[in-house]
């Protein structure tokens, strides 16, 4: 099976970067099609947005995000996100909880 080089681009976004390497696994493992498609997207996206009152007097709303995949083996772990760049699509990393 001959594999393909990921561009500069897939290489320096994480999410993309997973993705083709993903891609690759489910072609080398001749994952079938359904599977696949149930694998490589979330089951579950939450989004909160949290207001906070600011020392300043201002009122700022924060957004945070969770993202989980496949809870087939059990509790899905981790936690929110409220980094000030993230995404949800930054945090659907592929992972199996």
């Amino acid at each position: 099976m001959t594999t393909t080089a990921m561009d500069l681009e897939q290489e320096t976004n994480p999410w993309q970067a997973q993705a083709a390497r993903f891609d690759l696994a489910a072609r080398k493992l001749n994952l079938d099609a359904g599977l696949w498609k149930v694998l490589s997207s979330p089951s579950r996206e939450i989004i909160v947005h949290i207001p906070v009152m600011m020392d300043d007097g201002h009122l700022e709303v924060f957004t945070g995000y969770r993202v989980q995949h496949s809870i087939a083996r059990g509790p899905a772990k981790g936690g929110l996100r409220y980094a000030p760049m993230s995404t949800s699509t930054k945090c659907a990393r592929w992972r199996a909880g």
